[in-house]
């Protein structure tokens, strides 16, 4: 008797469906340790710079991988792309397109391979997966420090500058433990043409 065929993209289909329904309903519920008038941020650092970014906007954080495929004729700003449990990731280095120079995580990646050490090697860069509507796409940055609660009261009204071409997505800055730090939209980000269009 033959098996009924099925394809697979009709399981990938279902699981997506399950996937919005499971997130539609985790949406509404309130979280019991978070405080009162307030959101839930992720930390991070980038170089010497902390930020913050809004919880929903990311699906997962990653250990930066260290095979980590060039793309040719791409800008400075996009590692490559590496392999995330069977999908390909493009990875984006944060800092260098705050800067537009040279990827310092590039050449340090450079250095553990050539210093054949990688097993010994501990690094506190992270690659933060934005989640969007099409495919995945990751961000390296020098470390994600953690999860936060912010005050929606602690907000500052001072202007934030010298974000280079990033700067139109740092759209506040709130106060949290004992310094003014930046908040940046790494979905509308990620959209925008600039990192999409990375090829020359």
């Amino acid at each position: 008797m033959a098996r009924p065929k099925h394809g697979r993209t009709d399981l990938h289909a279902l699981i997506q469906k399950l996937d919005a329904r499971c997130r539609a309903r985790a949406a509404g519920l309130p979280d019991e340790n978070q405080p009162p008038d307030s959101w839930t941020a992720v930390l991070f650092r980038v170089e010497q710079h902390r930020l913050l970014t809004p919880l929903e906007q990311l699906s997962e954080v990653l250990d930066l991988p260290l095979e980590i495929t060039r793309v040719p004729g791409t800008k400075p700003w996009l590692l490559g792309v590496a392999n995330n449990r069977g999908m390909l990731l493009p990875i984006y280095d944060l800092a260098a397109l705050i800067s537009g120079g040279p990827s310092l995580i590039r050449q340090r990646l450079q250095e553990f391979a050539m210093e054949r050490r990688r097993e010994q090697v501990r690094r506190r860069e992270r690659v933060l997966v934005v989640r969007q509507e099409g495919p995945p796409c990751g961000l390296a940055v020098s470390e994600a420090i953690g999860m936060r609660y912010v005050q929606n009261a602690d907000r500052l009204e001072v202007p934030v500058e010298g974000w280079g071409p990033i700067g139109r997505y740092i759209d506040a800055c709130y106060r949290l433990e004992g310094q003014p730090l930046p908040v940046i939209q790494l979905q509308p980000m990620m959209a925008d043409p600039l990192l999409n269009a990375a090829l020359n």
